[in-house]
């Protein structure tokens, strides 16, 4: 099985290689986790090896600050993002994104795959078109990384179900839930991040990792 790195060391080794390269991995958790942070590391490492990334950005927090503090010399010409605002945009850049696949593609990120379904979602009084509409996006994103070999990063949201505030579910549930072969989730505490692995297909469930987020990227928390 092809992957590729995380852009951490310490991620490598706990998903034994990093990110499948034929599926779409889904992190979710709640805000500050660490989510865009992942996504960039994966897209810094992707881009130093030789390939392109393509960034879908729905929550405008890509700041190209980041990504030089993470890596000074990073070529960002190889980053082509995209930054839908409506719904209906993040639609139309995932339909169009078959196209723009080619052997120079190393990865495809949409972080948000959730922010703008979210917000149609309170709009709309049809939840089965919203619902049907993000499960065809979803469709695209599996059926490249099946077909072209070309690894998926997705994040979510979460949020507080309401018969038990201490069980947190994912914005998207089942339709992410199937659509991913990978499922990680963060969690943050006051003294660092963890990364649970929920799904995956090789790989027992359960496995954490902590962490913590520093200026070049994350380093591991280790035990005391």
């Amino acid at each position: 099985m092809v992957k590729i790195s995380t852009g951490v060391a310490f991620f490598d080794a706990f998903l034994q290689g990093g990110y499948e390269s034929d599926v779409v991995t889904t992190i979710y958790g709640p805000s500050g986790s660490g989510k865009t942070n992942l996504c960039l590391l994966a897209a810094v490492r992707c881009v130093n090896e030789g390939k392109k990334v393509l960034f879908v950005d729905t929550e405008g927090g890509i700041a190209v600050e980041r990504i030089r503090q993470i890596d000074p010399a990073v070529d960002l010409q190889k980053m082509l993002f995209f930054t839908p605002l409506t719904f209906t945009e993040q639609k139309a850049v995932l339909q169009q994104l078959p196209s723009l696949v080619t052997e120079h593609l190393g990865l495809i990120i949409v972080d948000s795959i959730s922010m703008l379904y979210r917000l149609e979602l309170g709009q709309s009084e049809d939840v089965y078109d919203v619902n049907s509409a993000l499960g065809k996006q979803l469709g695209i994103l599996v059926e490249i990384a099946r077909r072209s070999k070309i690894p998926v990063l997705l994040t979510t949201q979460v949020y507080s179900a309401f018969d038990d505030r201490e069980t947190i579910k994912m914005v998207g549930g089942d339709l992410l839930k199937y659509g991913s072969k990978c499922l990680l989730e963060l969690q943050r505490f006051a003294s660092c991040r963890k990364l649970v692995l929920r799904k995956h297909r090789s790989l027992p469930e359960g496995g954490e990792v902590a962490f913590q987020i520093v200026e070049r990227g994350i380093e591991e928390k280790r035990s005391s």
